[in-house]
């Protein structure tokens, strides 16, 4: 997928912090395999080729009875329905596939009345949508005749850790109100800086993981093993480029090292280069979508 991307599309996606992802197990899936049971699947689904104007995108939303989509390319599609821990883990996952992979489609699907009380009781980040994951496969197996097999594979990533010295962590008190912010999947918020003061973050009943989340960027995954628990209050700082002040705040998509410039010293933790073990996808076989 990064080869597709332009460098503009690749900052925004950077600078946005790891939209919809969360590093996590990933969730059960519906194979081609044969099944006792018949899959979970859209009661509607149209898909139709984008306008010729249309701008490649990776956002998607789900709805209160469907999913939906405009100017994303089947690959696209694929990784959201396989591949849980979001975006951030998305590079170079998928191998053997035509060159149209790359073509943009609008998708409009809806669930039956049977299923929209278990749909509506999803979560909001992609790991916590399983049907939404399972009726994708569905939708792509069926409209797309997709068949593939997956390959072992480590890909390089991050692990968030206690320092040597400790963590310098305060935990939240009880009870406390939260400000107005970004929801954290843990129930906390993420307050941004205010113009004319220092870029930073300000963490309001945060969790290690919620950190490890939000640090994370696209080809550089970060999972949290500082075995700490509860929620924390604290302010992640930014260590900008003395060569570059005027970028303070950006992460431009040639950056060697763009984790870098999260100060989670200052906190007492530490990044450690790991590696992440995680399946590709091989496409054995794929058709452009039948007709509606």
């Amino acid at each position: 997928m990064a080869s597709t991307m332009s460098a503009e599309l690749l900052r925004r996606l950077l600078l946005l912090l790891s939209l919809m992802t969360v590093p996590a197990a990933a969730q059960p899936s519906v194979e081609q395999s044969a099944s006792a049971h018949a899959p979970l699947a859209f009661e509607v689904t149209s898909i139709r080729p984008s306008k010729p104007d249309a701008t490649w995108s990776i956002r998607w939303q789900t709805t209160a009875d469907g999913y939906h989509t405009k100017g994303q390319s089947l690959q696209s599609t694929i990784l959201v329905a396989y591949y849980p821990q979001g975006i951030v883990y998305w590079r170079d996952r998928i191998a053997g596939g035509p060159s149209w992979l790359n073509d943009l489609y609008d998708i409009d699907a809806k669930v039956s009345e049977a299923d929209l009380a278990a749909w509506q009781k999803q979560g909001v980040s992609l790991d916590q949508k399983p049907m939404l994951q399972q009726m994708l496969q569905s939708m792509l197996a069926e409209r797309c005749k997709l068949a593939f097999h997956r390959v072992p594979a480590q890909i390089d990533g991050f692990a968030v850790e206690v320092g040597k010295k400790g963590s310098r962590l305060q935990e939240s008190k009880r009870g406390e109100v939260l400000p107005q912010g970004i929801p954290l999947l843990s129930g906390g918020v993420l307050v941004w800086y205010k113009r004319g003061e220092p870029y930073h973050a300000s963490y309001h009943h945060a969790t290690m993981d919620d950190l490890a989340q939000r640090i994370s960027l696209p080809g550089h995954p970060v999972l949290n093993r500082t075995g700490l628990t509860g929620q924390f209050d604290f302010d992640l700082g930014w260590i900008g480029d003395p060569d570059h002040p005027e970028r303070d705040g950006l992460i431009m998509p040639d950056d060697p090292n763009p984790l870098s410039h999260f100060n989670v010293e200052a906190l007492g933790l530490r990044l450690v280069p790991i590696k992440i073990p995680i399946d590709n996808l091989v496409i054995d076989h794929i058709e452009k979508p039948s007709e509606n």
